[in-house]
């Protein structure tokens, strides 16, 4: 028969979800993280206990708007259109691992990768395309900080696939610009291109060294 496996639970503080700490007998610790959310009407949308990248200082007695559903639910239609080695994850992965110490977020690169893949032949992102797509959303993200915008994924876009169910007005809606603060602050816009740089070079250096 198997053996049961018990845990000492250590509730963690946190303002904004449920974080358990759970060890076993060998001392071995798994930490949990319970995400609360509350559905809007039908759609792939919620409001949720956790922060957002791309909000700043929000009250933690405040739940904003989570679009987590509906990014899992486009990325799921991404893997059933892509081919099977397609390597967007790994993209993102890639950029993901390389932003900290930036002003730049994952929910920042996350929305450049859904852009590109939303309007560009996924069979183009095979394993033998790794290093085009890197540099193209190195391109399409200078193009955006030379801008100053970089729209929303789930406003106003007509790529947003069928299946992913969001209220009708986000259809019409005007673009949502994620990089509106760097219109009306310069030094911000200035900060942005200098973490650029940095993300460039430290993409050549991964590239190039695997560090």
């Amino acid at each position: 028969m198997p053996q049961s496996c018990s845990y000492d639970m250590k509730v963690l503080p946190s303002s904004r979800s449920c974080k358990l700490q759970l060890t076993n007998a060998s001392g071995r610790t798994v930490l949990v993280e319970i995400i609360f959310g509350v559905q809007q009407g039908d759609w792939d949308l919620f409001l949720s206990s956790e922060g957002r990248d791309d909000i700043f200082l929000i009250p933690s007695t405040i739940w904003p708007e989570s679009y987590a559903v509906a990014e899992a639910k486009f990325f799921s239609h991404v893997a059933r259109q892509a081919p099977r080695n397609s390597f967007h994850l790994q993209c993102l992965q890639v950029w993901a691992s390389i932003l900290e110490g930036t002003d730049f977020t994952t929910y920042t690169l996350k929305t450049v990768v859904m852009h590109l893949l939303a309007t560009t032949p996924l069979s183009g992102w095979r394993r033998r395309d790794f290093l085009p797509r890197l540099e193209d959303i190195m391109q399409f993200l200078r193009c955006c900080l030379e801008d100053k915008c970089l729209n929303h994924f789930f406003f106003g876009n007509e790529n947003v696939p069928e299946e992913i169910i969001l209220p009708p007005p986000f259809k019409t809606a005007k673009p949502y610009n994620l990089f509106y603060h760097l219109l009306h602050y310069p030094a911000d816009h200035a900060q942005a291109l200098r973490d650029y740089m940095v993300l460039q070079d430290r993409l050549i250096t991964l590239l190039y060294y695997g560090h």
